[in-house]
């Protein structure tokens, strides 16, 4: 599993299972069949692909644009619209 930790700035591609913990600030996109534990606070949008999973932890100031995943919301929180598509 890869580990994310810090401050983030940027957008982060998760190609294969991944933990993040800090802050996030930029979009997050989950390709398919990777799995997030999201425990960091995004400021910004994630974009799950279909057959990938989302187990989130912390706060989402934007949106969540669902193409088939599967979320799981563990103590936290979607600030923004889930879209499903």
């Amino acid at each position: 599993m890869q580990i994310i930790f810090g401050n983030k700035k940027e957008d982060l591609l998760i190609e294969r299972d991944a933990l993040v913990i800090g802050t996030v600030e930029g979009d997050i996109t989950v390709l398919s069949g990777a799995k997030l534990h999201l425990k960091a606070k995004l400021k910004g949008d994630l974009h799950l692909s279909k057959a990938s999973i989302v187990s989130i932890q912390n706060v989402i100031l934007g949106n969540v644009y669902d193409s088939g995943a599967s979320i799981e919301i563990v103590n936290g929180e979607i600030q923004g619209s889930v879209v499903n598509s």
